[in-house]
């Protein structure tokens, strides 16, 4: 008897053929194909629930299960029903007239021979809407669901359900009534409404942290499909979101922690992240190695984590944004021309500033050295609606494009003053990076004004951004 199941691998359900057949021998079940110690303990909740819902069990034969391909470690948590429904086909117990190709069965057992959806059945099927068999659950996605509740219920007609993609209520932590200044309110609206990476520097009580956090609350909606994939991802560290995460790990962050990894490979904070934000609060508390092991996954989107010869891949594209301090007291900036508001040698500063390494300061696409005072007159509630109106402008203007943090080489390329554009851009620069940061800037920065070409007003503006303050922080020393 032979049926289709899930296993998983590399944090997605890939398929795998169940073989089941009887032999003489003591009334056990015994795995073959490399099963990892949960699988094998299901076997007494299988025969459990078998027994439980009014099937017999066998008295003189023992059950073997085949599972292929063989080579791979096999870690699931719904082959239980997949091994039970192909035991009791195989004995003729039940009726196979359900039986049909592109069939799946996947689904937990309880003792009692309940069958419950298994969370993860949604999570990177890799087929086109197959029809699995699975136990009663709460998880819609792109499956065609036969429910069960107890394996009595086999032997009776099923209904397929039709995919369905329903998501939870959005329900993000708007900042309405927090007011802004006019410097925070500016850099707020860019970020949310580019996605850009940003590092912002500048003294203890400057704001660094409160706009970091208040930037998720402005970001886009995500469509249904987007917050379903986004809850999906975030079931896998026993979390239940509403919205775009939030994510702030703490500077002394270990990088095994931060990455990912273990001796079971796990994913890190950084895929805690992916599809919200990731707040890297005191930048320069982190480690070096924390540090330096970011460059990659900001760049991509994603990260591999391989040990002892298990290589797992997880998604890791969010909005990062980096607050530090450049100077051990706090207070100094390279805008600053005096020393005087810091008690530290212009060496020490220089020497603390120095822990970020130029290609991770290349990583993020805007720095803005922030400074104190200013009056908060800007109310988050109009804020919202500004940003709100561009998004607006840019879903009829451009319609499903990435978001301009994303934006590529050659989307630039094919605009029709591309050649004006290029004219205004400085000669020289000191990365490609950095060159194409300050085209997705300045993409953002029209956005703003809902102007559908990049003038050279905003080319300039985008250079105050992107270029010069890179330049300055270079000239300082770091």
């Amino acid at each position: 008897m032979k049926l289709q199941s899930f296993i998983r691998e590399n944090n997605q359900l890939i398929p795998v053929e169940v073989e089941l057949t009887l032999w003489p021998g003591l009334p056990v079940i015994q795995f073959l194909g490399l099963p990892d110690q949960h699988l094998k303990e299901s076997a007494f909740r299988i025969k459990s629930a078998i027994k439980s819902a009014g099937f017999s069990f066998p008295q003189a034969q023992q059950i073997l299960v085949n599972l292929s391909p063989s080579h791979l470690k096999k870690r699931s948590r719904g082959l239980e029903l997949a091994v039970a429904v192909a035991y009791l086909w195989e004995t003729e117990q039940i009726p196979k007239s359900i039986l049909q190709k592109d069939f799946f069965v996947y689904g937990e057992l309880s003792l009692g021979g309940d069958v419950s959806e298994p969370e993860d059945l949604n999570e990177g099927l890799g087929q086109e809407s197959p029809v699995v068999l699975t136990g009663s659950g709460e998880y819609p996605g792109p499956c065609r669901k036969i429910r069960l509740e107890n394996l009595a219920q086999l032997a009776k007609p099923f209904a397929v359900e039709e995919p369905e993609l329903i998501a939870m209520p959005v329900r993000p932590t708007r900042y309405e009534d927090f007011y802004f200044t006019k410097d925070q309110a500016q850099l707020i609206e860019l970020l949310a409404i580019g996605e850009h990476s940003a590092l912002l520097a500048g003294p203890s009580g400057c704001g660094k942290t409160t706009v970091a956090q208040a930037i998720s609350g402005f970001l886009r909606a995500p469509s249904s499909k987007d917050l379903l994939q986004i809850q999906r991802h975030a079931r896998l560290f026993a979390q239940q979101v509403q919205w775009r995460p939030l994510v702030q790990p703490h500077h002394s962050t270990p990088l095994m922690s931060m990455i990912g990894g273990g001796s079971t490979p796990a994913a890190g904070e950084i895929s805690r992240a992916h599809g919200g934000v990731l707040i890297l609060d005191e930048l320069l508390e982190y480690s070096a190695n924390v540090m330096e092991a970011l460059r990659g996954p900001m760049e991509e989107g994603r990260i591999s984590v391989a040990r002892k010869g298990v290589v797992m891949n997880y998604p890791c594209r969010s909005l990062v944004i980096g607050t530090t301090n450049l100077c051990p007291c706090g207070d100094w900036t390279p805008e600053l021309k005096m020393k005087s508001k810091c008690r530290f040698s212009l060496t020490r500063c220089r020497s603390y500033s120095q822990r970020l390494s130029g290609p991770i300061v290349d990583r993020f696409e805007i720095m803005r050295f922030m400074k104190k005072g200013g009056t908060s007159e800007i109310v988050g509630s109009e804020l919202l609606g500004k940003v709100q109106k561009t998004f607006e402008f840019q879903n009829s203007h451009r319609g499903h494009l990435p978001v301009n943090a994303a934006l590529t080489w050659t989307y630039f390329q094919q605009q029709p003053n591309w050649k004006e554009i290029e004219i205004l851009m400085p000669v020289s620069w000191p990365s490609h990076r950095r060159r194409l940061a300050m085209l997705r800037v300045a993409r953002s920065l029209a956005d703003m004004d809902l102007d559908p070409l990049i003038r050279g007003n905003h080319i300039q503006l985008a250079l105050e951004w992107t270029l010069f303050p890179f330049d300055r922080l270079q000239m300082s020393g770091a």
